[in-house]
């Protein structure tokens, strides 16, 4: 039974209570000496998860025409109908994905990830990322380790780009890249 009166006994660690951490090298080092780690203040913003173009009903008129063209090329080479009606069903969803309004998302990026909505994205499925000019709003895009992971895009105030950078450099490395020509041709045709 404890004696409200004793001073609580202090307890010494002992050699076997101090914890190891391992290295990938093989060297173990005790836990109380391990580099600290420097912790960033996470960075929050809100933006928009896309460019938005507006679309007239002259761009819809035109998306349709070209189906309706392409359709008739592929069904004279083939004689094939499913594969004529797949490009008609691919150029309705491109038209549907075309017409969708972008939303105004919550961003952050702190010590291991980035957060987009209610998503979270380890900086590890990360290779790199880079500065990118569209149309002349600067956003911040990710290139995955996956081979089949889409590249990543996030935009944000220009108030806001130093002090992103700033954390997202302690974990990644940042590389020069332009738009490759698929964006080019997305960004002609106003999708």
């Amino acid at each position: 039974m404890h004696d409200n009166n004793e001073p609580d006994q202090v307890i010494q660690p002992t050699d076997a209570d101090v914890g190891w951490q391992f290295h990938a090298e093989g060297q173990t080092t005790p836990a109380d000496e391990q580099p600290s780690s420097k912790l960033v203040k996470a960075v929050q913003w809100t933006a928009s998860e896309f460019i938005a173009h507006h679309k007239t009903s002259g761009w819809y008129l035109l998306l349709g025409g070209g189906a309706v063209a392409l359709a008739g090329v592929v069904f004279l080479i083939t004689q094939d109908k499913i594969s004529t009606a797949m490009v008609v069903v691919v150029a309705i969803i491109f038209g549907i994905f075309a017409s969708r309004k972008p939303r105004e998302l919550p961003y952050s990026v702190d010590n291991d990830s980035l957060h987009i909505g209610d998503k979270i994205y380890p900086y590890a499925n990360f290779r790199s990322f880079s500065v990118v000019q569209e149309e002349g709003v600067d956003s911040i895009r990710f290139m995955p380790l996956k081979r089949f992971m889409p590249i990543l895009s996030i935009y944000f105030e220009p108030q806001d780009e130093q002090k992103i950078i700033d954390v997202l450099s302690q974990y990644l490395p940042v590389e020069e890249r332009q738009l490759d020509a698929v964006d080019k041709l997305m960004h002609k045709i106003r999708f």
